[in-house]
């Protein structure tokens, strides 16, 4: 992610750089309230980033579910 691929949670920033870190890729491209996408690379599953959460905590939690789930793939 570069510098202005920021998403405005802290929440959901902090879950998004661990599945960067995790090997996943961010892919930032706000298209309507979509903020971006996580794409396992492997297996090329995807899972959709809002940009507008209804419960940041929630969301975090799932990009977090996701990441457990295809940290073996990356």
């Amino acid at each position: 992610m570069g510098i202005g691929d920021r998403h405005q949670k802290k929440d959901v920033e902090a879950a998004l750089k661990r599945a960067e870190a995790a090997g996943l890729k961010v892919i930032h491209a706000g298209k309507g309230h979509r903020w971006g996408r996580i794409v396992c690379c492997p297996c090329n599953r995807r899972h959709t980033v809002s940009c507008t959460p209804q419960n940041q905590g929630e969301e975090a939690r799932d990009i977090d579910r996701f990441t457990r789930r295809h940290a073996n793939c990356a």
